[in-house]
């Protein structure tokens, strides 16, 4: 191939290529303190929780930050708006504080805990935490009143999703795996064959929830998790997995990697590197983007959420070389 036609090509593809995966940009904030969680009300109202009780307040969709820290200072690790006004978050030897004005004033909630508690799932007005020695706590009153659970352990539980009232599972990197059908009322240890510890896993239904960990680890089940399949994904330790308003699943983890789920989310592949610590949680805007957090007061956003393209095996792929 020739220069001007190599030079013609690039020109065609390279913007093919940006506009397929999107961008993730460095926001600048004022902490290096870690980040655990970020949640958002709705397209501007945001907020960001972190070690030793920080928590970052956004008005402008993440653009920009202002920070706060806790009363007691101790780390939060979670972070849940119910609805505009109505948020929660949680943390380290049972801190929780809940706000009814979006962030601007907060009380501090009485737990039957004082354990650390770095899971948390919110389906409607119920909250499931977990955590150290087995420990979960529930409330069906978001938050105002809670109750302890047997989880049937003593491992931490780092991990818990719920995926309606009734179905949820819950996780430890401690190679143990638990599953409830009655709220968490009672649970049962599930078996997975595969060598590598679980680190984060979420609940889409009844009979289907994701699994991921160390070394590329992603797992599915379908069937409430009597079997288990091994999906394709990209090599890094995940720490936290979910799935956006189309669908598409996403994962963060060591590096500051970025892994988005293709072919109907059965092959799993990098869609950033940012070069940062580890990341820690991310979240999607109503206004198709996105925030991601981690280590070092690392706060990346995606403004647009363009698709990726279909498999060239997928059905939709197939349907438009046909047409």
């Amino acid at each position: 191939m020739n220069i001007p036609a190599l030079l013609l090509l690039c020109t065609l593809v390279t913007p093919v290529a940006a506009q397929t995966l999107g961008s993730w940009e460095r926001i600048d904030h004022p902490t290096e303190m870690h980040l655990w969680d970020v949640d958002c009300a709705d397209s501007l109202s945001c907020i960001a929780v972190g070690d030793f009780g920080v928590m970052l307040f956004s008005t402008d969709g993440g653009e920009s930050w202002k920070q706060r820290l806790s009363e007691n200072q101790f780390a939060l690790r979670n972070v849940h708006f119910f609805d505009d006004s109505l948020v929660i978050v949680a943390g380290f030897r049972g801190s929780c504080y809940r706000s009814t004005d979006g962030g601007g004033n907060w009380t501090a909630v009485a737990l039957p805990t004082a354990v650390t508690l770095p899971g948390m799932s919110v389906v409607g007005h119920s909250i499931w935490l977990s955590g150290d020695g087995g420990t979960i706590v529930t409330s069906s009153d978001r938050g105002l009143s809670w109750r302890t659970l047997n989880s049937g352990t003593d491992r931490l539980l780092e991990a818990i999703s719920f995926a309606d009232q009734q179905h949820g599972w819950a996780s430890s990197s401690q190679r143990v795996l638990l599953r409830t059908t009655d709220g968490g009322e009672h649970w049962q240890e599930q078996q997975i064959d595969a060598f590598l510890p679980v680190r984060t896993i979420h609940a889409r239904s009844a009979d289907e929830c994701w699994a991921a960990g160390y070394r590329g680890l992603l797992l599915r089940t379908l069937d409430g998790g009597t079997t288990w399949q091994r999906i394709d994904a990209y090599e890094t330790d995940y720490v936290s997995l979910t799935f956006d308003d189309k669908g598409t699943g996403w994962a963060v983890g060591k590096r500051g990697a970025i892994v988005r789920g293709e072919d109907d989310n059965l092959r799993w592949r990098l869609h950033d590197l940012t070069g940062t610590g580890a990341l820690n949680a991310i979240t999607f805007l109503p206004n198709n983007q996105a925030l991601s957090v981690g280590m070092h007061g690392m706060i990346l956003k995606l403004y647009e959420r363009i698709p990726s393209p279909p498999d060239a095996g997928s059905p939709e792929s197939r349907q438009n070389k046909e047409q």
